[in-house]
């Protein structure tokens, strides 16, 4: 598809998405094809170059280096991890069979390495389970553990920690993160549809629209903070409606980003040894949330919710945030700030602290669908495209 007819088509669209790979009304988004677009920094002030990495993926979603061996393994959305070493790619699992590809935001979401893998050879799965796509969404997202045996996944070694209901097919999220002492992080989406329309977000009896802190060791999962609210044990944050991306800095700052509906999308920060309500559905953004306008001038969070430390809105083709990594590696440009970068309009960003606050420094437009951010093999910046590439940033 040529560059000018995907840019039409996603201003024409952005105001309808809303979500990563939001169709849930289908009738108003038309997916692009994957044909196509090559990654080129556009309007750029910084001098980077973005050449292809690696191709031939469905949907390759993040990366993760292996603790023993020298390699990175590659999440896809369809199922399948690769893993990469620099020469080969050869294929570690194919979960197919077991996850679901109905929509476009179910599939594979997260995985992550065991802090103990080079003693226990686990990892830890986060996927949509394979179901009927007829009819309502009978589908539950999934933490799940697996061994890995000669170098691969094995199948027959996958055990459930955690399966949860979800209502709609879209908002999963299921991104997971390690942050230390066998504990991680676990991103759960509302349930779906537009608007919450069961209020998950602000009842934390529900797991959904929250993120998760869990402990992991030994073949059992544990919850790590009491809560007293008599809400679900493993409930951290909650108030959020897409958590696709979060990360931890070098002073163990959470950075994460909250995929927005209408108007806004959003970055929040908060130290770890604390829970916060973020808002959603009360509030989107640094706004209070209406269904429907985008009219509404930003206003002090009410007692109990913590605004995001940055927001940007839907013009220019935007529509779905897109995290993101804490940088002290990869262009230098970038050091010292929080990158992030929108799926549809494929620009970029990094968050930085100034004498005013946070303040987004514009990088550059890529001209991809960015679905996510990685590290390569040899610590270089990673970008993976809806359309099967991986795209490296480098200085020039």
């Amino acid at each position: 598809m040529p560059r000018t007819l995907l840019l039409a088509l996603i201003l024409v669209s952005a105001n309808m998405t809303g979500c990563i790979f939001d169709n849930s009304n289908e009738n108003q988004f038309e997916w692009p094809d994957r044909s196509g677009s090559l990654c080129e920094i556009l309007h750029s002030v910084n001098e980077l170059v973005c050449t292809e990495y690696l191709s031939g993926f469905e949907t390759p979603i993040l990366s993760q280096q292996h603790p023993v061996e020298d390699e990175i393994w590659i999440v896809d959305l369809n199922g399948m991890i690769v893993a990469w070493n620099g020469e080969i790619k050869r294929n570690v699992a194919n979960l197919t069979e077991i996850v679901s590809r109905c929509h476009n935001e179910q599939g594979l979401l997260g995985m992550v390495f065991t802090d103990d893998f080079e003693t226990s050879n686990e990892i830890l799965l986060s996927y949509v389970e394979t179901g009927t796509c007829e009819g309502e969404n009978q589908s539950g997202l999934i933490l799940a553990t697996a061994s890995v045996v000669d170098g691969k996944i094995s199948a027959d070694s996958i055990q459930i920690l955690r399966n949860i209901d979800e209502p709609y097919r879209n908002h999963n999220g299921g991104h997971l993160l390690a942050v230390g002492n066998n504990q991680y992080l676990w991103g759960v989406g509302d349930g779906g549809n537009h608007n919450d329309p069961h209020d998950n977000g602000q009842d934390t009896a529900t797991p959904l629209g929250a993120l998760h802190l869990f402990e992991y060791q030994n073949g059992t999962m544990q919850p790590v903070v009491e809560r007293v609210d008599g809400g679900d044990q493993y409930v951290f944050h909650h108030g959020l409606r897409n958590p696709w991306r979060f990360d931890l800095d070098a002073q163990g700052r959470l950075w994460l980003t909250d995929v927005g509906q209408n108007c806004w999308e959003e970055i929040n920060l908060i130290s770890m040894d604390e829970s916060a309500n973020f808002g959603w559905s009360t509030r989107e953004g640094q706004h209070e949330f209406e269904a429907g306008t985008c009219d509404l001038e930003s206003s002090e969070p009410a007692e109990g919710f913590i605004d995001p430390v940055h927001e940007y809105s839907h013009q220019a083709g935007n529509c779905s945030i897109t995290g993101g990594f804490w940088m002290d590696w990869g262009p230098s440009i970038l050091h010292d700030g929080y990158l992030f970068g929108d799926f549809c309009s494929g620009s970029i960003w990094s968050l930085k602290q100034t004498d005013e606050g946070w303040e987004s420094e514009y990088i550059g437009s890529t001209g991809i669908m960015i679905v996510g951010f990685g590290q390569g093999l040899n610590g270089e910046l990673l970008m993976f495209s809806w359309r099967g590439s991986i795209y490296k940033l480098d200085d020039v």
